[in-house]
């Protein structure tokens, strides 16, 4: 099987180009502690459902009452049809974006916004038909979450407005990213992989995760309703089971990104090389080395998203400083880069761990994370190329959520508070499924723009004239 040559000059200096892959030995595994313990908290998960597997027991006085446990075993249909339709919603946009790419993402640009609208009008409207006449607390935060599609909405017409001029050009740049995946047929077996391992890893979680909100005991009250009380554990474990989805998200999903990195560097760089391996033994290789090589650097990156971009995206800007101060302490290199998704496309084509890495791409000119402004214009049709990538996930993921929240609430049990449970679990499948498509592409997107960036080093270039124009408008 045709592996990676080692690369003793791992900085990206002038006329540097990726290693191409042949049948060398394996290269030595980065990072490798982060894989190790992923491992164990994989072990361990699987160990405490074991564990509450023995400890509980489902009896009919459970079953009555409304509780995490029986809101999610009564809404596995509609977990299963949003899972269901997030595929045939993948499927299409897959299609549609092969066959008429510029069309569609024109016609994208402009529904979105209404799209989002009808996403806004949808749970608000609902929040005032339940059982309860729209009084409870979720009804007011379904109410309150109904503006965020809203918000949504203003945002993409100002960037849209503001970014009109690199329309073309984004455009441009996801027509090179479905040339690449033409051209690798394998990646899309790659994508297919990764998200029927992913739905199957989500199904099993499920009921692990359900099983934890059956450590309780029932209440009957002065009145005479049944009231489920949790264990004091239960919303800790539940978090953490919560964290470790996420976790095992981030992993699957970089294992794809790593391959991918790969096997569009042999693309970029050598696919006019006499003597080339098929696309399969390309992808086969990426993937061996994703598993191997680097699994330690994709646990560490998904690790650092997931424990540091996350919280920074929602806590106060002084409570922020703080955690940036003490992460930079402990981990060397700005934060925002080490969590930055090309960062690990940058370490899978160099062939380094993730910290020296983080600071490698920092020096890349095109690549602008807040300190190359003369690069703008590129980086602007870049971001503009994602966002039209993501927009139709985004959009899917909001109604399977959105639907499966009002479903909940209103429909299981007799209307069930815990419905933006389901509704979180509805959203994640949509996000999940099309990352099938828009994730493929999305990847490859961001490793032809890292091996651009790459080739400009030093005012080289010329292994790729489309990258050229579309990425650094040349002619």
């Amino acid at each position: 099987m045709p592996r990676r040559t080692n690369n003793t000059d791992r900085d990206v200096a002038e006329g540097f180009v990726p290693p191409r892959l042949t049948n060398h030995t394996p290269l030595q595994s980065q990072d490798t502690f982060w894989s190790k313990f992923y491992i164990l908290s994989i072990c361990s998960l699987f160990a405490t459902s074991f564990v509450i597997w023995l400890e509980t027991e489902v009896t009919k006085s459970i079953s009555l009452t409304d509780s995490i446990y029986t809101v999610i075993g009564g809404s596995a249909s509609i977990l299963a049809l949003d899972t269901v339709l997030a595929i045939i919603i993948s499927i299409v946009w897959f299609v549609l974006l092969k066959l008429c790419v510029r069309p569609a993402l024109y016609i994208l640009v402009i529904s979105i916004p209404f799209a989002l609208l009808s996403l806004t009008m949808y749970p608000l409207i609902m929040s005032y038909r339940d059982s309860w006449g729209g009084n409870t607390t979720q009804d007011r935060a379904m109410r309150w979450t109904s503006l965020v599609p809203a918000l949504m909405g203003v945002f993409w017409i100002w960037f849209a407005v503001r970014s009109r001029s690199a329309l073309g050009r984004a455009i441009g740049i996801v027509q090179l990213a479905c040339k690449i995946l033409g051209e690798n047929p394998s990646l899309i077996v790659l994508s297919m992989g990764t998200l029927v391992s992913f739905i199957a890893f989500t199904w099993a979680w499920f009921g692990m995760f359900a099983r934890v909100f059956l450590k309780g005991k029932v209440v009957v009250g002065t009145s005479g309703i049944s009231t489920w009380i949790l264990d004091q554990n239960s919303w800790a474990l539940g978090a953490w089971y919560i964290l470790m989805y996420l976790w095992s998200w981030g992993v699957f999903s970089g294992v794809q990104r790593v391959a991918t990195s790969e096997t569009v560097s042999q693309w970029y760089f050598h696919r006019h090389v006499q003597g080339q391996p098929s696309s399969m033994a390309v992808v086969s290789a990426s993937l061996s080395q994703a598993g191997t090589t680097f699994s330690g650097t994709i646990c560490f990156a998904s690790f650092l998203a997931l424990l540091i971009r996350l919280p920074i995206l929602v806590l106060p800007r002084r409570v922020m400083a703080i955690v940036q101060t003490f992460f930079f302490n402990l981990i060397p290199g700005p934060l925002f880069t080490l969590t930055n998704p090309l960062t690990l496309s940058y370490a899978a084509m160099t062939v380094q761990s993730l910290v020296p890495s983080s600071r490698g791409i920092s020096n890349l000119r095109f690549i602008d994370l807040g300190t190359h402004s003369s690069y703008q214009n590129s980086w602007t049709a870049y971001r503009l190329s994602k966002l039209l990538l993501s927009s139709a996930r985004a959009l899917t993921a909001l109604a399977l959520g959105f639907g499966a929240w009002v479903h909940a609430a209103q429909d299981v049990n007799g209307g069930s508070l815990y419905g933006y449970i389901v509704g979180m679990m509805g959203g994640a499948i949509g996000w999940v499924v099309l990352g099938a498509t828009e994730g493929n592409l999305s990847m490859i997107v961001d490793s032809a723009f890292v091996a651009f960036a790459i080739d400009q080093v030093g005012n080289h270039g010329g292994h790729c004239r489309e990258a050229d124009m579309q990425f650094g408008g040349f002619e």
